[in-house]
């Protein structure tokens, strides 16, 4: 059922950060698991927008979740960071980072239990209204799993369904743009573009590519977007949405972004999203996480974008 206050002091929680870590841990975490918290948090008409098309309801997210669980029973969640706008009188909206790890004991779409570990990096980018999550975009990168499972791309690609011509739904907000986030998208649109200003970057900048891909370094950053254009041709990016936070004693400035890419692969027109986390220092971006579906290129007909080695 959606709330009908749009702040969350009125159902118990501290704040957007409060809430959005709290029912991400007992929803999704032993001792205490609990899927039912699902149907007090999302609605029959939230969506959940990814590539790999849209999930909506809160029945669609259980069962979701409860698969998850199946394949992996030892499944562990830990909330890397949460980035958040917003205000009790008109809602919020949170960008929250997380990694989770489990074993393959149950098996998954791509096959048979393998017994082997697996780490997944994702980033939820939510509109909370009351204690109600009432649209969603999510980051992941299935792909990844399949690849520490022990799967090529073309398995990944046979066991898996993705629309024809993916196109993520847009905000129907707007965003107010802050100089750190203009800082953000000067830098990461230029570096997609081929023309990286380098001032912008610290010189040991992080990558996360994938949560099996990490690498130090802006030329690692260049590489990756060199094998994006070499798959799409010139790239049109745009930005859906994105907020900042300042720098507070125990975390630099961040900036939450969702970019939209757009581009033309072997079949034709492509479109995919991404989702980032950057730190900021002394005007410069000195760490960043994407999180994008390389399963959806993947099904386009286009192979991964080189990943730099460590």
């Amino acid at each position: 059922m959606t709330s009908t206050h749009p702040g969350l002091r009125p159902y118990g929680f501290e704040g957007p950060v409060d809430y959005i870590e709290r029912i991400t841990y007992l929803i999704w975490n032993r001792p205490n698991r609990d899927l039912e918290l699902i149907r007090r948090h999302y609605s029959p008409s939230t969506a959940i927008h990814l590539d790999a098309g849209d999930l909506v309801g809160d029945e669609i997210v259980i069962a979701n979740t409860t698969a998850r669980l199946q394949s992996y029973p030892d499944f562990h969640g830990v909330i890397d960071d949460t980035i958040w706008t917003g205000s009790e009188e008109e809602g919020y909206r949170t960008s929250m980072r997380w990694t989770w790890t489990g074993t393959d004991t149950g098996g998954t779409v791509y096959g048979p239990a393998t017994g082997r570990p697996v780490t997944s990096t994702a980033i939820a980018n939510c509109v909370v209204k009351g204690e109600t999550i009432v649209e969603e975009w999510l980051g992941v990168n299935p792909l990844a799993l399949a690849r520490q499972l022990g799967y090529p791309p073309a398995d990944a690609v046979r066991a898996t369904d993705y629309p024809a011509t993916p196109r993520v739904a847009r905000p129907s907000f707007e965003f107010t743009r802050t100089a750190e986030g203009d800082l953000v998208q000067r830098a990461f649109a230029a570096a997609l573009e081929g023309r990286a200003e380098m001032g912008l970057f610290a010189s040991e900048c992080a990558t996360a590519f994938a949560p099996d891909i990490q690498v130090d370094g802006v030329a690692a950053l260049l590489d990756w977007a060199d094998g994006l254009r070499a798959a799409l041709g010139p790239l049109a990016i745009e930005v859906d949405d994105q907020y900042s936070m300042p720098a507070s004693e125990a975390m630099p400035v961040r900036v939450a972004t969702q970019w939209r890419i757009t581009g033309t692969g072997p079949r034709g027109p492509v479109e995919f999203s991404l989702l980032s986390h950057h730190h900021l220092g002394e005007g410069r971006i000195t760490a960043q996480w994407l999180a994008y579906d390389e399963l959806a290129l993947a099904h386009h007909g286009i192979a991964s974008p080189h990943h730099p080695k460590a």
